[in-house]
């Protein structure tokens, strides 16, 4: 996989504002090219929030030291965070075109000797991008929406374009489950009056339009 022009960009702008080299630049730059090409961005975002609370508590632990009051439930909590973190970056890593998947399991995932540390160090530098990203700076997929891209060769692959289209996504699902939920709550426990029919089938009603809507604002064809 070779990284993108603008994927080295933004490595290049995060770097500036750690003011220091990341540990692994070329792998953090496919994780991402990773999340643009496949959506997972539910699954990026919990992995640089563990990765953070990884980094911090490795170095509150390596402070304190075993033997004082609070270090076994840090020891717990890392632990937890460790296997969390593990698995999410397994998400990803099964979704990277298998050259790249090989080398970041080895790298990362495969339990060997000096893996840990590499580990830590690419937790590291996601850390990072959780710290950017909590001082309200964009990543690279918040203004880009999944679009088909054909290559000259013939190749076709699923990229993040311009406009997100998911926040509308998460909206939509919330209106939907709401929908679903307030329908039920009417079939256990109906109204006595004709008014409150009436306020309850207009908020189901509205709730079915917002869906709607959003449906046909994602249908829409993009000039």
């Amino acid at each position: 996989m070779n990284v993108r022009r603008d994927m080295k960009d933004f490595i290049a702008e995060l770097e500036i504002y750690t003011k220091r080299k990341l540990n692994y630049p070329t792998e953090v730059g496919e994780l991402l090219q990773i999340v643009m090409q496949t959506g997972l961005i539910g699954e990026f975002e919990d992995l640089i929030f563990q990765a953070k609370f990884l980094v911090r508590t490795q170095e509150i632990m390596k402070r304190i030291g075993p033997g004082v009051d609070g270090f076994e439930k840090l020891s717990t909590e890392f632990q937890s965070s460790m296997k969390k973190s593990i698995d999410f970056l397994n998400l990803l890593v099964e979704r990277a075109p298998s050259d790249v998947a090989r080398k970041l399991t080895d790298m990362f995932i495969v339990m060997e000797t000096d893996s840990f540390s590499r580990l830590m160090k690419l937790f590291s530098d996601l850390s990072w991008i959780k710290r950017w990203q909590v001082d309200g700076k964009p990543l690279p997929y918040e203004t880009k929406s999944a679009v088909l891209v054909e290559y000259q060769d013939g190749t076709k692959e699923k990229e993040l374009g311009e406009k997100a289209s998911v926040p509308l996504v998460r909206i939509q699902k919330s209106a939907l489950l709401c929908a679903i939920l307030f329908l039920f709550f009417l079939l256990i426990d109906s109204p006595v009056t004709i008014l409150g029919w009436i306020l309850s089938l207009g908020i189901a009603v509205f709730l079915m339009y917002i869906i709607l809507q959003i449906y046909s604002i994602k249908k829409t064809p993009k000039s």
